[in-house]
């Protein structure tokens, strides 16, 4: 049975809105259902997600102040160019980070869609390509396209060979004939593939956590429906059917909805080795304790 959800709200508490920057992706699914089922608002929050087609479009909104919250890669912390002094408040899995290509053996002369040559999907994709294909990428093979969304829909077009996905676009992509690789979890196991960010002085204000305890019970109510409520809440969003399908396979995996939602030391190590492997003068400007945030509770 859920909890009382307006006790979340302090008494007296205005409703609070809250702008979350988001890529579009079946990740998102229990947000989609939290707001669907009415969660939020029981708590006293107006949730407005706004969607992004690359990270350099949301780290620009973040810069602006134009999100209070946003769900991203957890490499964006470690980059520099974040403003608002951000922190980590939660873990989350959207799937296993899969690269596909057409099909036939990886060339030299192969385009390889990014969202930024910089980023850990890109950085996934050259450990994918070194360690599991034997085929390492330069830098100038990297082509700069956009969010998972953007570069699904590139892989057609013949402009790009491969990219990294994760669900629903891996499968979709393999039906279109762009066979799989090989994933993060052959790679980089630890991986922390998204995560939530707040600015430090908002971390434990009253509307993060119920946000995040929000996030949680949304969460564990997917996980505990399997298949049927995933795929409920997935086309109440308006997914298309195939893209439904495709997309529970990955939700249920080891880096789905079953991630441990806290920010671990060891999970933002491997995020900072990766990027450390592929730049090697790179040196993190602070502490990776501190850009955890703290914990939310249960």
């Amino acid at each position: 049975m859920l909890p009382a959800l307006s006790a979340l709200r302090p008494p007296g508490e205005p409703t609070r809105r809250l702008t979350v920057g988001v890529f579009p992706g079946s990740g998102l699914v229990h947000l989609h259902h939290a707001i669907q089922s009415g969660y939020f608002q029981q708590a006293g929050l107006e949730v407005k997600l706004v969607q992004v087609a690359s990270s350099d479009q949301q780290l620009a909104g973040w810069n602006d102040g134009d999100f209070d919250i946003m769900h991203t890669s957890p490499d964006h912390l470690l980059r520099g160019l974040l403003k608002r002094d951000p922190v980590a408040v939660r873990a989350e899995g959207m799937g296993e980070l899969v690269v596909h290509r057409r099909s036939g053996a990886p060339l030299p002369t192969d385009r390889w869609a990014v969202d930024n040559a910089h980023s850990a999907f890109a950085f996934v994709l050259r450990a994918v390509l070194a360690d599991v294909v034997g085929s390492p990428v330069t830098d100038d093979q990297l082509v700069p396209v956009g969010g998972t969304l953007q570069r699904f829909r590139a892989l057609p077009t013949g402009a790009v060979d491969g990219t990294t996905l994760h669900p629903p676009f891996d499968v979709l992509a393999a039906e279109k004939g762009f066979p799989r690789l090989g994933g993060h979890l052959e790679v980089a196991p630890d991986l922390v593939t998204n995560v939530v960010v707040t600015p430090r002085e908002t971390a434990t204000a009253w509307t993060t956590r119920a946000y995040i305890q929000l996030c949680r019970i949304s969460t564990e109510e997917l996980s505990a429906s399997g298949t049927p409520g995933i795929e409920a809440a997935l086309l109440r969003h308006g997914l298309p059917e195939a893209a439904v399908r495709a997309a529970v396979p990955g939700l249920l995996g080891p880096a789905g909805l079953s991630t441990s939602p806290e920010v671990t030391l060891r999970g933002m190590e491997a995020v900072a080795g990766l990027r450390r492997r592929f730049t090697p003068d790179w040196r993190p400007a602070c502490p990776l304790t501190s850009l955890i945030g703290p914990s939310q509770g249960s």
